[in-house]
């Protein structure tokens, strides 16, 4: 079996990888580079993915963030690509959210979500096989739901080589994927994301104390504003139970809740009891009144803000009475965008009872960061609080990985600083260093 990386040897995101043996080709992920990433939007020329022979080529996708999956549009149907079940859908209902977009933007957007109704669907463990090859989808822990390694099996020479995507062992599922890696087999080479690299001294924070930090500030703040990425399915589900544990209602749009019920029902979501609560009426006297159960507050499930088309120029949340009443005397936490929408629901909480917060890359606000986003700097403004943990390994999580795979060749990439990492694991492990478009052919020992 021959590896060859295409893209990602010196750069986070963008990665394509090549698997071949006997003219049959294994690619895992076609994504978009991040911007400022090095020949930024240069045209890729593979032969089997975007030129010439396909007929002995397939696709596989690790995970729906961007830089993995974001040149979908640009794949051949002739050309069958492999996505985890819930992961694609997941997937879909962005690409058909973006598709409403106007431009440039909601036109790729169009081209992915039809493109993604043709992809081949897989569970954990499920394993299946082609041309000459074995794959063994490995589920890992990251900060995108159900994200996949790949263990690939050269059946013509039993040359073995794992994948990992990109992965941590600090989220939700990290015992989980500890677990996991006891079962996994020895391998012939291991191509390995080393986002965190250039943090080698840095322990990630686990998502059980991000969790427990949203609980104390919810606790402390009345009205509070969360910034998060609505695909962040670990965060998004810990911010819900430290919002619950705070006593405070969660409030979504209707894609947000949409995006978590592609991995969670109404039936498996926290219960509460029904509470009657008090409130001073608009005569100044007090009321006490039970919850409208329609409202699903006391079935423990957020409440999904819709638009009022009343106000065609600019539509705004519908709040009814009742419900204003409700967070007026519970609180809330409110999963925000950076809409004109959310920005008048925001500004309508008592500001020296609210608190905004940012968990997701601080990248974004950096003006001199091509990733800068100016909509997010302007909904956070001043005096925000920032909760965030990577969605990366970090080096005692690669050093446990190593062990347990007692790879023949490690090969670094989603990295910035392949030298550092060399620098890092050698000569404790066997690392070895590809640049874009070299290759290295692997045997079984």
């Amino acid at each position: 079996m021959k590896i060859t990386v295409h893209r990602g040897s010196n750069q986070i995101g963008g990665c394509v990888t090549e698997y071949e043996s006997n003219g049959w080709k294994l690619f895992v992920d076609y994504g978009e580079q991040l911007p400022g990433a090095p020949a930024y939007n240069k045209k890729l020329d593979i032969e089997g993915l975007t030129c010439g022979d396909l007929s002995k080529s397939a696709l596989l996708i690790t995970h729906y963030h961007g830089d993995h999956i974001g040149k979908l549009s640009e794949v051949a149907g002739a050309i069958p690509v492999y996505m985890g079940y819930t992961g694609c859908e997941i997937y879909r209902k962005l690409q058909r959210r973006l598709s409403n977009v106007s431009g440039e933007i909601g036109e790729k957007a169009q081209k992915s979500h039809e493109r993604s109704g043709l992809i081949h669907t897989f569970m954990e463990d499920e394993e299946f096989s082609f041309g000459p090859f074995y794959i063994r989808p490995v589920k890992m822990d990251h900060s995108a739901y159900d994200s996949y390694g790949f263990i690939i099996t050269d059946g013509a020479d039993d040359s073995i080589a794992f994948h990992t995507g990109d992965f941590r062992a600090h989220g939700l599922f990290g015992e989980e994927f500890r677990d996991t890696m006891h079962s996994l087999p020895d391998v012939d080479a291991v191509v390995c994301e080393a986002t965190n690299i250039e943090r080698s001294r840095d322990e990630a924070e686990p998502e059980w104390k991000i969790e427990e930090r949203f609980k104390e500030l919810f606790k402390r703040n009345k009205y509070n504003s969360v910034f998060v990425s609505s695909t962040n399915i670990d965060r998004l589900f810990g911010i819900y139970r430290a919002a619950a544990e705070a006593g405070r209602i969660v409030l979504m749009d209707e894609y947000q809740y949409e995006i978590l019920n592609s991995v969670i029902g109404k039936n498996d979501w926290m219960r509460n009891e029904t509470e009657r609560f008090e409130f001073i009426d608009e005569t100044g006297s007090e009321v006490s009144d039970t919850y409208d159960p329609g409202y699903e507050f006391d079935k423990g499930l957020p409440f999904v803000l819709m638009l009022d088309r009343t106000f065609k120029k600019t539509p705004r949340f519908y709040i009814p009475d009742k419900l204003r009443k409700l967070i007026d005397w519970k609180g809330c936490v409110l999963i925000a965008r950076t809409t004109t929408q959310f920005k008048s629901l925001i500004e309508s909480f008592p500001a020296h009872l609210s608190k905004k917060y940012l968990s997701m890359w601080k990248g974004y606000l950096n003006p001199d960061s091509p990733a800068f986003n100016e909509d997010l700097a302007k909904s956070l403004g001043a005096g925000y609080e920032y909760v965030h943990t990577s969605g990366h390994a970090d080096v005692p999580t690669l050093e446990i990985l190593f062990n347990h795979l007692n790879a023949a060749r490690i090969i670094p990439i989603h990295t910035e600083n392949p030298k550092k990492f060399m620098d890092v694991f050698s000569p404790h492990w066997p690392v070895l260093l590809l640049n874009d478009g070299e290759s290295h052919l692997i045997t079984c020992d």
